[in-house]
């Protein structure tokens, strides 16, 4: 058991009690249980206070939980590792589809195509690195639409999810438009899992008439980059995918090549322009929530919050936990909180075609609106934790430094907000017990 800092200094006597979030009153522990749950503590503990000063079980209702969801904003979403396209459509989160922007680099800068170089071909391979839904047969038809940018994103700019694409092209910019089954894990290929697309060969010519400019400006003066839109008018409820594609891979780098040939050589030349950690790239996400009366209730009514919560990356859904019931502390303060866990069952029924995140974070808010962690979760991983335990279905946080500073007053209760810890580059969601279900187990020293 990984302990708060506090507790060697003012360790006198413990008491364990376990909190569920019910209204009805709490049972009384049995003191087996104390002996069984807390050897680290109860070890410290025995060796400092007197026989006639030890411990006693009690049950409390001290801590009292308000937990809903609510609809996620934004996030940035700029130069992240991954980039996500495709939709899916989820029987209760609804329909979720995801674009994104990329630029590219030239594979040189003293290009030399030749006399009269005409293009043949131009593929464009994305390095796939994983997906989320269905993608067997024609459960996982996906359809995108490829447009070149008509004005130009930069590096060095923030950009969110719901940046309107529009602004870098329209339909007038539209290259084509292409419906495939996805092959995320090699099925049907060999190797690193790609994922070709053909661009029109008009798009290559132009290109290759640029020559001069690209080796004295570069490929963006000539060629912005490309979006790719998701535009799956066809799909029913459980099916579709959001496809990851990692655009930076060192080993297998996504790129388009041009195919050409010239005057003076019979032998197809190519020309790679690369995505690189160099280009600017944006993700874009959309939830339709037209399909989605579980969550659509508790948007409109957050007392349905104790039944279940609900997080979903992609700037989503996130939920929020207001402790409540404080002043209830007051007949036994001071006291020193060791440990103070929160447990959050997940609701499994849909556990084996949807895969809960990997971790969870519970952040505050902070007054501009963006999410700032709390003390805990800068001691340690362990210590903090927010990871899916597979063993028993839930994830469990440590909020030991975050109770103590309520209790003390040192910090205000704004609640925390629970949110998935990769919300810009995954796609993964999740349902959770609400707060009747929720259990907070806390262990703290009372100080004479």
């Amino acid at each position: 058991m990984i302990l708060n800092p506090l507790f060697a200094k003012y360790l006198r006597k413990t008491i364990l009690f376990s909190v569920s979030f019910f209204n009805a009153a709490f049972g009384i522990f049995l003191i087996s249980l104390l002996l069984g749950s807390c050897k680290e503590s109860d070890t410290l503990g025995r060796n400092l206070i007197p026989n006639s000063d030890k411990s006693q079980f009690k049950s409390s209702s001290k801590f009292n939980l308000l937990t809903f969801a609510f609809r996620e904003d934004s996030v940035k979403s700029d130069e992240v590792s991954i980039n996500l396209l495709g939709s899916y459509v989820d029987p209760v989160f609804g329909k979720s589809s995801s674009s994104f922007i990329t630029q590219f680099v030239s594979s040189s800068n003293q290009l030399d195509f030749g006399p009269n170089p005409i293009a043949d071909s131009m593929v464009l391979s994305l390095t796939y690195s994983g997906y989320y839904g269905k993608i067997d047969k024609l459960n996982g038809l996906q359809k995108v639409k490829i447009y070149k940018l008509s004005n130009i994103i930069y590096k060095d700019s923030a950009y969110y999810s719901t940046t309107n694409p529009e602004r870098f092209a329209t339909e007038n910019d539209l290259l084509t438009q292409q419906t495939f089954l996805p092959d995320p894990n090699g099925k049907y290929q060999s190797g690193t899992p790609i994922q070709k697309f053909h661009l029109p060969q008009s798009l290559g010519q132009s290109i290759l008439a640029q020559q001069n400019a690209i080796n004295s400006y570069g490929l963006a003066s000539v060629f912005g980059g490309l979006f790719l839109k998701t535009a799956n008018d066809f799909q029913t409820i459980g099916n579709g995918a959001i496809l990851s594609f990692n655009l930076i891979n060192a080993d297998k780098p996504s790129k388009i090549t041009l195919y050409f040939h010239n005057d003076t050589s019979t032998v197809v030349q190519k020309y790679d322009m690369l995505i690189t950690s160099d280009c600017a790239r944006i993700n874009f996400f959309k939830h339709e929530r037209n399909g989605a009366p579980e969550l659509n209730n508790q948007f409109a009514d957050t007392t349905l919050g104790k039944n279940n919560i609900y997080v979903q990356a992609m700037a989503g859904v996130s939920s929020k936990l207001w402790f409540t019931g404080l002043e209830a502390w007051q007949d036994s303060l001071p006291v020193i909180i060791t440990k103070a866990e929160l447990v959050l069952p997940v609701e499994t029924s849909l556990i084996g075609q949807y895969a809960v995140p990997s971790r969870l974070l519970l952040v505050e808010k902070s007054t501009n609106g963006d999410y700032t962690s709390i003390a805990d979760f800068g001691l340690s991983e362990n210590y903090y934790n927010g990871f899916f335990n597979a063993a028993d279905n839930t994830y469990r946080f440590n909020l030991a430094v975050y109770l103590q500073d309520m209790l003390n007053k040192s910090r205000a209760n704004k609640g925390l907000y629970l949110v998935p810890a990769a919300s810009a580059i995954g796609a993964n969601r999740v349902i959770l017990k609400g707060s009747d279900k929720i259990k907070l187990n806390v262990t703290y020293t009372k100080i004479k």
